[in-house]
């Protein structure tokens, strides 16, 4: 789809392409945002764990016949799953997806989790979303973290360190934390970590409420969970996925196409022509006649590698791509742990501040606003 610079990025009907954003009844950042949680669940086949109702929060759902109650559950949330990811209907998919896996977590306290239960809400909320309405998202992300924060911060395990000590020591056997933790005095690493753990989920808080600081709550979110699964290895089944994937809730797509310039020289033409065979939405115009690669976005114009990050950015198979690459793995130790650090190491290098700004440095690239404007962290951020 050729498209002029400063056309608004519209489609009559949505796709079936899953890989495809654009004409869904959701803006293009939540659209990513429910579309990477229904990928996930199912290339985890989380749709097995499922549960029939057993010791429920809610007395009377045992009523229901076990068998019935679970396989309507399963059924429900494998059509709805579908739907998103093919494009249809995918707000009130993401109602019903997000209400279904709500009503597992009541039904059984041995599915109950804070991760399902974090994943259903995003997916609800994001079904509740109308333009102009509430941030039930941003509220939501505020609210786990503040949960989170105030938790350890009242718990006596937390401030001595006795905790982590244990957690890292005993159960995850963490070699580098045990190495470091070895060289210096007894309980200090752990006491660094738990503090640091509080006092970064507490301080995430105002970044989310504030407007002016939503930049860094996005910063600070993907950071802190990408530590964790470094740390551990593991997802903690849905939690990094949809912990993560709520990020895009503060983010403001581009509404019109992006203008891209490029030299003529074979190196660019082949790097065009890879880039724009993953643009399935139309999303690049690309142009002949730049000294280097450059991207328009918003207000901005990015040169040289920061403007193939923000191509990379911009894109939503980036995300679809991550997303399922980790889940493909499982969330089991051994190789598997390795390769998703991998995965989200190398991302964090290539894709996030403060860690790309190095790369940035490295090849001397620089942004500079389109318009005379003060240039701002990101343009869609």
């Amino acid at each position: 789809m050729a498209l002029a610079a400063g056309v608004r990025m519209t489609a009559a009907k949505p796709s079936w392409n899953p890989l495809r954003t654009t004409g869904t009844d959701l803006p293009v950042n939540l659209t990513i945002l429910v579309k990477v949680i229904a990928m996930v669940l199912l290339v985890t086949n989380h749709v097995r764990i499922l549960p029939d109702p057993w010791l429920p929060f809610i007395p009377w759902i045992d009523w229901f016949p076990p068998v019935v109650f679970q396989r309507t559950l399963q059924t429900v949330f494998v059509v709805c799953a579908l739907a998103i990811v093919f494009n249809r209907r995918i707000r009130i998919a993401s109602l019903i997806l997000g209400s279904t896996m709500l009503l597992a977590v009541v039904s059984s306290k041995a599915y109950y989790g804070n991760n399902k239960t974090f994943c259903a809400l995003m997916l609800f909320l994001a079904g509740l979303y109308q333009p102009g309405g509430p941030p039930f998202l941003r509220w939501q992300l505020a609210i786990t973290y503040f949960g989170a924060g105030l938790n350890k911060a009242l718990d006596g395990d937390w401030h001595s360190g006795v905790f982590f000590e244990n957690w890292a020591v005993h159960r995850l056997q963490q070699p580098l934390y045990v190495a470091l933790d070895g060289m210096l005095p007894p309980m200090w690493l752990a006491r660094f970590m738990c503090w640091t753990t509080i006092v970064t989920e507490l301080a995430t808080v105002p970044c989310i409420l504030i407007p002016q600081l939503n930049y860094w709550a996005v910063v600070a979110n993907i950071f802190f969970q990408s530590s964790l699964l470094l740390f551990t290895g593991t997802t903690f089944t849905l939690f990094f996925y949809s912990m993560t994937a709520a990020s895009l809730a503060f983010v403001e797509w581009p509404e019109s196409a992006v203008q891209v310039r490029y030299d003529a020289s074979r190196t660019s033409a082949f790097a065009r022509w890879f880039l724009q065979s993953w643009d399935l939405d139309g999303r690049f115009v690309w142009t002949a006649g730049g000294r280097s690669l450059e991207v328009q976005a918003g207000q901005k114009v990015y040169s040289g590698f920061r403007a193939l990050r923000m191509i990379v950015l911009l894109n939503p198979i980036t995300y679809f791509t991550i997303a399922v690459s980790i889940a493909a793995l499982g969330d089991v130790p051994g190789p598997a742990a390795l390769f998703r650090r991998v995965i989200v190491g190398t991302c964090l290098v290539l894709l996030m501040p403060p860690l790309a700004w190095l790369a940035d440095t490295f090849f001397r690239n620089e942004n500079r606003p389109a318009t005379g404007l003060a240039p701002t962290a990101e343009p869609f951020v």
